[in-house]
């Protein structure tokens, strides 16, 4: 399998029109890992020994409430179904449990008596009834909901910073080096390196991590809907690629926005976009716009960059889609629109890449390392969710109009002009 994490396959890069305003400058294959990237993720493996263990702290407080919930939600189902076989499990011990047995009692009763007498009156009485026991269901969970933010809120800025340690691989040493003076749910898994079966993941040197690669392929899209939220979702594709521990997704499909909501600059340029593909026929309130979204997990810079670029194509001849800040302390994040020409080389299947750059003493710049970013599904994906937003999706689209009003979208984060 060819490998998809490989800094040493940076070729030189000889200076492009598409690259001269980044200054990028030519140089030779880089082999040798980006400078703080042992640093940072041994920082990491060592910080995350003791933030692992709280969180593990708060899963055990937090134990009960999932477990009542899980239960309430259960019972709950049943009421909707009638299934009256949960009546056994109910414990009249536990008042609300109590009442909802009487709840089945009582129903039950109830539908005897419409079987020999059908009524309105009898109906009405069944659905009042069963709307009353499943508000204090609910009643009862919002609250369980509410102690479990309350106990969450006291952990401080402790989503945050688990965010870093969740399904990240760690270095083996630094964790055992913190280990030495902490105890966490962590530290028994790496102190046994003969383990096969753990939540967590080591290898023994950054130089290791540096080569770790997964990738998964792109997501089979589906129409679009009104999500549990009340806002739209679905007709999306999303592809993903894990190099040591940088995470980048890709996701493409329809941008909706408002005519209403637009600038002058905005409604021209949106308009270009739909024009020559096509798109939008039916809808003159709104745009629909096939967009690329990007994510990497990429809050510090590894080796001195301070730049990223999404492209096509190697380093050497790159068709740059979007250029992004480096060492931000956040996750970098943006979006594309795709004129005709993106459009066609995203769909036929032409891999992407994420490249670092660096300042030289010159003012040019210079890649640091490179991934390759998956292309597995990618031109069936994305040319199925072209083919539906091109055919199908203006009428899911205007049939959902009719009961919800579309959110607006965010406008892209890109100043790169559509092709």
């Amino acid at each position: 399998m060819r490998r998809h994490f490989q800094p040493w396959r940076l070729l030189a890069v000889a200076a492009t029109s598409a690259l001269t305003a980044l200054g990028l400058l030519a140089q030779e294959p880089i082999e040798q890992l980006p400078a703080d990237f042992a640093a940072i993720e041994q920082a990491r493996s060592r910080t995350c020994v003791g933030v692992l263990a709280r969180v593990d702290a708060l899963d055990t407080e937090l134990a009960p409430l999932a477990e009542r919930s899980q239960r309430l939600i259960a019972i709950g189902q049943a009421i909707a179904l009638e299934e009256r076989e949960v009546m056994d499990s109910l414990r009249a011990s536990d008042p609300l449990e109590a009442e909802v047995r009487a709840w089945f009692v009582a129903d039950g009763e109830l539908a005897q008596r419409y079987l020999a007498d059908p009524s309105q009156a009898l109906l009405d009485q069944r659905a009042a009834a069963r709307d009353s026991i499943q508000q204090r269901l609910l009643s009862e969970l919002e609250g369980l909901q509410a102690r479990a933010d309350t106990t969450i809120a006291r952990t401080g800025t402790l989503g945050e910073e688990s965010s870093r340690c969740s399904g990240a691989v760690f270095v083996r040493p630094a964790v055992l080096e913190a280990c030495a003076a902490a105890t966490s749910p962590v530290c028994d898994a790496a102190r046994d390196s003969a383990a096969q079966a753990s939540r967590y993941r080591f290898v023994e040197s950054a130089e290791v991590l540096w080569g770790l690669q997964e990738l998964r392929a792109w997501s089979v899209p589906g129409p679009i809907q009104v999500l549990a939220t009340g806002q739209l979702g679905g007709a999306r594709t999303v592809g993903l690629t894990r190099a040591a521990n940088v995470v980048v997704t890709l996701a493409f499909g329809p941008q909706i926005r408002r005519r209403s909501d637009l600038t002058a600059a905005e409604t021209a340029r949106l308009g270009a976009i739909t024009d020559s593909l096509g798109f939008g026929a039916g809808l003159p309130e709104l745009f629909v716009v096939p967009s690329l979204a990007v994510q990497a997990t990429l809050p510090e810079a590894l080796g001195g960059e301070t730049r990223y670029i999404l492209h096509f194509g190697f380093p050497d001849a790159p068709e740059i889609l979007w250029v992004a800040q480096a060492g931000t302390g956040t996750p970098i994040e943006g979006a594309i629109e795709l004129g005709p020409a993106r459009l066609a080389r995203l769909l036929a299947n032409e891999q992407l890449s994420l490249t670092a750059l660096r300042p030289t003493e010159t003012g040019e710049n210079e890649p640091v390392y490179s991934i390759e970013l998956t292309s597995l599904n990618q031109g069936n994906a994305t040319a199925t969710l072209a083919q539906y937003m091109a055919q199908g999706l203006m009428n899911d689209l205007s049939q959902l109009l009719q009961a919800t009003e579309p959110p607006p979208v965010t406008p892209p984060d890109s100043t790169a002009t559509p092709r």
